[in-house]
């Protein structure tokens, strides 16, 4: 557990959580049975998918700096933090930042409103203020 103040430097997360699904569980630990048993030919396996990704994201960073943010979405950003509770700048500038590249990862020359939504989570999920009476036990 990171003091709030150490989280909010890290610019996304993401919440890990086992599958409860039979087939999604057998089919990852087929996967990394067969990386264990011959790294080379696994990852050779994946190669064509890992060609398409990093091309893919090539192209966005070409796209990046030209991909615009709108008033509009400065805005919405802003109000997002604020009715989150989140504390300082960095929320917003995060969300700013991740529309803008997603944005440009698909192709697209403007942000939009489902830009925002879709990276909400991950940028502000580790920023929530958080009572912190909450780990003790305490109801004072």
């Amino acid at each position: 557990e990171l003091r709030p103040q150490l989280l909010d430097r890290f610019g996304l997360s993401c919440e890990i959580t086992t599958p409860s699904e039979i087939s999604l569980r057998v089919d990852i630990i087929k996967r990394r049975d067969a990386y264990d048993r011959d790294p080379q030919s696994f990852m050779s396996l994946w190669q064509e998918a890992n060609q398409a990704e990093q091309n893919s994201i090539i192209a966005a960073r070409k796209r990046l700096l030209k991909t615009k943010v709108s008033d509009q979405l400065h805005i919405r950003a802003a109000q997002l933090c604020v009715a989150a509770g989140t504390d300082g700048l960095r929320g917003e500038l995060t969300l700013i930042r991740c529309m803008r590249a997603l944005a440009a990862l698909n192709g697209k020359k403007e942000a939009t409103e489902a830009d925002l939504i879709q990276i909400a989570p991950a940028s502000l999920r580790h920023r929530l203020r958080r009572n912190p009476l909450d780990d003790s036990g305490s109801t004072v």
